[in-house]
């Protein structure tokens, strides 16, 4: 939910898109902040269609997953050239964002069912498993929950500057009865306290799934930042085979200001794939990058 004013502008270039876009079929060309134009197809999830783009090949394939109401597909742009030279990566929009079809309105909508809309998307798309979830922000939901349901097809899970559901109590506390305390992706009111019980009771234990928290130099929002030091070092106890990794010279958008910092966790995550194994220390991983090893 960090950086709302951002998202929001993300999401008024997204619309732009999408209007550019509007009564394309599939494969149609979409513009996104990298220079080269990307293309993408739609598959049905229940009588609404999300947009997706693959590129690059072998195993296991990244799934990107966007932050809060951002431009899914636009968000790891500048990054997917680099990951699709290690293996094939996917990303996409959820509904009611950039390319996708909005959702009918869902009264107790919460981050789980999109993560059922995306694990709908993969399966129709012929999108095989195993998949490493890379997620910024909010999008760390959807992927933990993503996973806890998913256990044997996630080989694993890199979380950059994730959501914690411990935030959920000090954001309507700082924002009160104002529109901005509520949580509202693709058009769609969010009920986050039902999102909060999913991940406390669902999500807290990933065994040995490898897992790297990627945590920006800079803090970037409105909540204290001791408590998103906390929420951030308590992701990383998630798993027994974790890192946690301070991205130097960043803020919230690690993807943009530190872009190594992402790949690298990417290409020792499907490293560890392919090889069955657990991940290599954090300064093997990260030792040639702007960052700072915290845990692992």
């Amino acid at each position: 939910m960090r950086m709302r004013t951002v998202a929001l502008t993300a999401v008024v270039v997204a619309s732009i898109v999408e209007t550019a876009c509007t009564g394309a079929s599939s494969s149609s060309p979409s513009t996104s902040p990298a220079s080269a134009p990307l293309t993408f197809d739609k598959v049905d999830v229940g009588g609404y269609r999300l947009a997706y783009e693959c590129i690059g090949d072998g195993e296991p394939t990244i799934i990107a997953e966007a932050g809060y109401d951002a431009a899914g597909m636009g968000a790891f742009a500048g990054v997917l050239q680099d990951l699709a030279a290690t293996t094939r990566v996917c990303t996409y929009d959820r509904a009611g964002i950039g390319n996708s079809d909005p959702r009918p309105k869902t009264p107790g909508f919460t981050s789980e069912d999109q993560a059922d809309e995306l694990q709908t998307m993969l399966a129709t798309a012929g999108i095989q498993p195993p998949y490493v979830l890379l997620a910024h922000s909010y999008g760390g939901f959807i992927a933990r929950l993503f996973a806890a349901d998913h256990r044997d097809e996630v080989a694993g899970l890199i979380l950059i500057e994730s959501s914690h559901e411990d935030e959920i109590a000090p954001y309507r506390q700082y924002y009160g009865s104002s529109p901005d305390g509520d949580w509202v992706d693709g058009g769609s009111l969010l009920d986050i306290d039902a999102t909060g019980r999913a991940l406390r009771t669902r999500a807290r234990d990933f065994d040995a799934m490898p897992l790297i928290v990627i945590r920006a130099e800079r803090y970037d929002d409105v909540l204290s930042p001791a408590l998103w030091r906390r929420t951030q070092a308590d992701l990383a106890t998630l798993s027994s085979d974790s890192i946690e990794v301070e991205a130097l010279g960043s803020g919230h958008f690690v993807v943009d200001d530190n872009p190594p910092v992402v790949v690298s966790a990417a290409e020792a995550m499907v490293e560890a794939a392919r090889a069955g194994a657990g991940l290599a220390s954090c300064a093997e991983i990260f030792g040639a990058v702007g960052a700072r090893c915290l845990q692992g």
